[in-house]
């Protein structure tokens, strides 16, 4: 098993948890949708699997092991050398996480030296290489600066530096929830595509079913911090059991027509 949460609790400063045993696996290549509303602790339990929570925040019982590893046992610089290599995360603004006064082809190349690859003719490579993974045109995109670019540009940034270091894990905290349904749709699409190529598993956050029922193998629905239900995407959407998971599948737009 690539990814196993085992009732997981998560407790910012002295408050009562905000995440309170949670629990799920996720095997090699396979999709896991965590879906709920705002406020139901998703994001933060993507954010404790990639070891990014707010300073305030603290696993406060339970384990996330990755490769049989217990991350939070781990040392800090291994926990360094995984996150943002075998478990990358995109963010539901990518572009929000460049700087506006340096090209992206810049800021990339700054990245990858971070990440040990300071020679340009290779740096320079790496980076058109993942441009063209995700349908962008490496000259242009690599010269602008990132308010020239559309949102879908931007998020097809994001998963192309996700992905430079073809990780084990990806997550994707609502990656898709600012564009437009048919942009929206665009990116999906582009995720399994390289889910597909590279064989990589994704953990996506969203609150639209829509998206869980077209890109999932697995949903979690959540709401305020625990598990209403956990099972198959068949089962989850076709023969759901809590009545929230009912309500959620009932309020929301569905994709399947764009997709």
């Amino acid at each position: 098993m690539l990814l196993q949460v085992k009732d997981l609790s998560i407790i910012y400063g002295s408050g009562a948890p905000t995440v309170q045993h949670v629990s799920f696996d996720v095997d090699a290549g396979e999709v896991l949708a965590i879906v709920g509303e705002s406020g139901s602790g998703k994001t933060t339990v993507i954010r404790a699997i990639q070891m990014a929570l707010p300073a305030s925040g603290r696993v406060a019982g339970g384990q996330i092991l990755f490769r049989n590893q217990d991350l939070y046992a781990l040392p800090k610089e291994k926990q360094r050398a995984i996150s943002g290599k075998d478990i990358a995360m995109i963010f539901q603004d990518a572009g929000a996480m460049l700087n506006p006064i340096h090209t992206v082809g810049r800021q990339y190349r700054d990245f990858l030296a971070l990440h040990g690859i300071r020679d340009e003719r290779e740096a320079t490579a790496r980076m058109e290489e993942m441009f063209r993974l995700v349908r962008l045109d490496p000259v242009q995109v690599a010269a602008s600066y990132i308010h020239e670019l559309s949102g879908g540009m931007r998020q097809r940034i994001g998963i192309a530096m996700a992905v430079t270091f073809h990780p084990a894990l990806l997550l994707g905290d609502e990656p898709t929830s600012a564009l437009d349904v048919t942009t929206q749709a665009a990116i999906i699409r582009e995720l399994m595509d390289v889910r597909k190529r590279m064989g990589m598993a994704i953990v996506i956050v969203t609150h639209n079913m829509g998206v869980a029922s077209y890109m999932a193998d697995r949903i979690l629905v959540m709401k305020n911090g625990a598990v209403e239900e956990y099972g198959s995407a068949e089962q989850v959407l076709r023969h759901p059991r809590a009545a929230y998971t009912k309500m959620l599948l009932d309020a929301v737009p569905k994709l399947e027509d764009t997709l």
